[in-house]
């Protein structure tokens, strides 16, 4: 059974225990882990659905060593996890939140899968103002405070294969793009 198995298992909820604001220090391996982290602020009322179920992920280390596997010129895309059994335990949908945060650069939100009210655990950060995200209704959920640099200077290729990466893991993922970004760690602080 995964962490996260043991701690519902366990009866441990964090739902319903979202702060009114928190932070996320995302630690990369971007410049070789010698740039900034990316510091990410959170206001629970921008995107309370999201916020908590964001706040739920982070708290149990769902990001911790995934990689980066889209970046184009509006957005960088992350959040499937690098053990495949993670993905199948958090791919539970969450309801879409209003956009109440618009998607100016810097905004984290959730990236929806296919439809509306798919939300699960894959994010972006905007590089650049994004009203179309706005009116396609991708809710801003929190606003990069520290190490925008950082997030603009990520590498990830052309060409990853979401599926595969969610079904391989991080073998997979480093056999093909050896040189990719990951997160490293992600904790709330």
């Amino acid at each position: 059974m995964s962490k996260w198995g043991l701690l519902l298992a366990m009866g441990v909820a964090v739902m319903g225990q979202t702060p009114a604001k928190y932070a996320i220090k995302f630690e990369t391996n971007v410049g070789n882990g010698t740039l900034p982290a990316i510091i990410v602020n959170v206001t629970t009322s921008d995107a309370p659905i999201g916020a908590a179920h964001l706040y739920e992920l982070v708290k149990v280390g769902f990001y911790d060593e995934s990689a980066f596997i889209l970046k184009t010129d509006r957005v960088v895309q992350f959040g499937i996890a690098g053990i495949p059994a993670e993905n199948a335990e958090w791919n539970k949908t969450i309801m879409d939140d209003p956009v109440k945060l618009k998607n100016v650069k810097g905004t984290l939100a959730f990236t929806p899968q296919t439809a509306p009210n798919t939300r699960a655990h894959q994010l972006f950060i905007n590089y650049i103002d994004n009203p179309l995200n706005d009116n396609a209704g991708f809710a801003g959920i929190g606003s990069v405070t520290q190490g925008m640099d950082t997030a603009l200077k990520i590498f990830s290729p052309i060409g990853v294969n979401f599926n595969m990466y969610a079904r391989y893991g991080n073998p997979w993922i480093l056999a093909n793009f050896p040189q990719i970004n990951f997160i490293t760690t992600a904790t709330l602080v």
